[in-house]
């Protein structure tokens, strides 16, 4: 019998809806010539394209792929939402990805409503034990055969998650100095992350990479830049305990502020949200920081991607903090859905 899904919702209003674009049109659009004082349009906001949208595992856990999805993008686009960054694990042998019966759906939905996809390529061979060169030849592979079958379908490459992580010294370090960082480890990464970037741009020369940290984690990304590292642009995650803990112990009341001072790069926040680990923070609470941060990214003219950490709660992981993400709970486990206050 046909699954039957429901919700609460109506459209958000001051959101820039993007219309079904070519490849060409979105690099033109994103393109950043004037660093941190970049042109902005009378309104206020970057007359380029500003990214609006949210994460989701359309390729894998359970509370999405009960989901059809066309149902997801649709969610998106009554959000007044253009971009859904999604997490894609390839084929090591062929660079296919490993659900295409998922994948085709989505990328057909998303190609008809305009919403454009943004893939977190997984860097599953890594092995910060490898010799930088092998490093640099497991990424190189993997991005070739990946934007040798996908070139055509993507703009945009987000290249491994968090890596920075791989490389940290333990402690109650920072990560915004350079001696946070075991610099043998470092080079690993960078190795990977530099034939990341090689390997896609062979087979995709028109390609935007993406290399992600988060919290005070910036020096990782300015020590890539040094290390001759080469992507297009900044990506970064902030959750709300951070802007307090950013203000008390950096004195930096605005990581967006703060991060232009820093990068002549575009940036994105791939991921923004609340942490909710128990499941008894107020939607109010929730739709606060969103409202507010996301306002902070939009009235920046260097930031071009505000993205929501996620669409669906999933309970499926228990006492996790990735249980009470969603803008979207479950009524009724994976058959029925509510909007929570931000997707109202």
């Amino acid at each position: 019998m046909k699954k039957k899904f429901f919700f609460i919702f109506s459209t958000a209003s001051a959101l820039l809806l993007a219309a079904a674009c070519s490849k060409q049109d979105l690099i033109e659009e994103t393109q950043l010539t004037e660093g941190p004082s970049a042109t902005m349009s009378t309104s206020g906001k970057s007359s380029s394209t500003f990214f609006y949208g949210v994460n989701g595992h359309p390729l894998g856990t359970k509370p999405y792929t009960s989901v059809p999805a066309k149902t997801q993008i649709n969610l998106l686009k009554g959000m007044g939402m253009n971009i859904y960054r999604i997490d894609v694990q390839s084929q090591l042998d062929n660079g296919y990805i490993t659900v295409p019966h998922l994948y085709k759906p989505l990328k057909e939905a998303a190609d008809a409503a305009g919403v454009t996809l943004l893939p977190m390529l997984y860097p599953r061979d890594f092995d910060i034990n490898l010799s930088e060169r092998q490093s640099y030849e497991r990424g190189r592979v993997l991005g070739d055969r990946f934007a040798r079958r996908y070139g055509n379908d993507f703009t945009y490459y987000n290249i491994g998650n968090e890596m920075e992580l791989r490389c940290l010294l333990s402690g109650s370090l920072s990560g915004a100095s350079v001696s946070h960082y075991d610099q043998k480890k470092f080079k690993v990464v960078a190795a990977y992350l530099k034939g990341m970037n090689d390997g896609i741009k062979s087979k995709d020369p028109n390609a935007k990479t993406i290399i992600n940290a988060n919290w005070m984690h910036y020096q990782y990304l300015l020590m890539l830049e040094r290390h001759g590292v080469k992507f297009d642009i900044v990506g970064y995650h902030w959750y709300d305990e951070m802007e307090s803990l950013a203000l008390k112990n950096h004195n930096i009341s605005d990581i967006t502020q703060f991060l232009s001072s820093k990068f002549n790069k575009p940036i994105w926040f791939l991921e923004v949200g609340v942490r909710n680990k128990t499941g008894t923070r107020s939607e109010a609470e929730q739709k606060a920081f969103l409202d507010s941060f996301i306002a902070k990214c939009r009235n920046n003219p260097q930031v071009r991607a505000a993205i929501i950490y996620q669409l669906f709660d999933e309970p499926q992981k228990g006492t996790g903090l990735e249980a009470n993400y969603g803008i979207f709970k479950w009524a009724k486990q994976y058959t029925e859905y509510r909007a929570k206050s931000f997707a109202r």
